[in-house]
């Protein structure tokens, strides 16, 4: 008999190197960190826009003394790097300076200034590129953290925080982002910082909504005198694992058996006909579910 070794499917949150997917980490990473750098450039940049975390820090400090971006996105995210290293794995740390070297490096590039002055998008252009540009932005985040990485700087202390409390990271930068933002008050106006909160937003929502994705998670609970016919086709014809929690009925006294069990969104239609076919009078309840890790749905972290 031949030994065929099977295929692990990719985990982000294994601490050792695995090259095959660990290089195509790399590669998202990079091409995540060019495409912020011409998203910043041409849509931020024109109008002084703050982005979040350390890059927005560079960027108010070039804004207003001129400072090189790429001093302050290296000398701000060394101790940040050695955090990370201490609260979370080696590689995830260099995932999070390969970023920064990245944004160091691209924002440096010569004809990112050219993309910058030949921005040109109509007479709104400022409330457009505060919405164009960070949907873009809290997008693509998404598909680095998905791969178990970050992009340095705060999303460090974020990606830390959200794997302890289970709160999006996107809400820690918030409170971080909205005293940043405030310092352009000063310089250039109420407007300006307005519009960048509002990229904040934009950027927040947009991250948070690629993390969950189109087909979310379902909790369903199904009260049903059928439970034992219901139960067996959702495991043969769904695939999916069913729990039953032992109950009993508060008005009649007897015991019953509540069917439990979390599918995806497009599966509910699914879900739905076999009860119906079983028991065309059982309750279904279904409950919105933030997240599930485990076996047939997210690695554990």
């Amino acid at each position: 008999m031949e030994n065929t070794k099977e295929k692990k499917p990719f985990n982000p949150y294994e601490k050792r190197f695995v090259p095959k997917h660990d290089l195509v980490t790399l590669l998202i990473i990079a091409v995540v960190c060019f495409l912020h750098c011409c998203v910043i450039s041409y849509f931020y940049e024109p109008f002084h826009f703050l982005s979040g975390g350390v890059t927005g820090i560079s960027l108010l400090l070039n804004y207003l003394w001129k400072v090189p971006k790429w001093i302050v996105l290296i000398g701000l995210n060394i101790p940040i790097a050695i955090y990370g290293i201490k609260q979370q794995s080696w590689k995830f740390s260099l995932f999070s300076l390969f970023a920064t070297l990245c944004y160091a490096v691209m924002f440096e590039l010569p004809f990112m200034n050219r993309i910058a002055a030949s921005s040109g998008l109509g007479e709104n252009n400022a409330l457009l590129s505060a919405i164009v540009g960070p949907a873009i932005v809290g997008i693509t985040c998404a598909l680095v953290v998905k791969r178990g990485a970050s992009l340095g700087g705060i999303d460090v202390i974020t990606v830390v925080l959200s794997h302890r409390t289970s709160i999006p990271a996107g809400s820690f930068n918030i409170v971080f982002n909205l005293i940043i933002m405030s310092c352009l008050i000063p310089s250039y106006g109420i407007e300006t910082a307005l519009l960048s909160m509002v990229a904040m937003f934009v950027t927040n929502t947009a991250y948070n909504f690629a993390m969950r994705g189109v087909n979310h998670n379902m909790t369903v609970f199904i009260i049903s005198e059928e439970w034992d016919e219901i139960a067996p086709k959702v495991m043969q014809e769904m695939r999916r694992g069913v729990t039953y929690i032992h109950a009993e009925g508060a008005y009649t006294g007897q015991p019953r058996k509540l069917v439990y069990c979390i599918v995806k969104t497009t599966e509910l239609a699914k879900l739905k006909k076999i009860v119906k076919d079983n028991d065309p009078k059982a309750l279904f309840s279904i409950i919105e579910t933030q997240e599930v890790v485990g076996r047939g749905f997210g690695a554990i972290n």
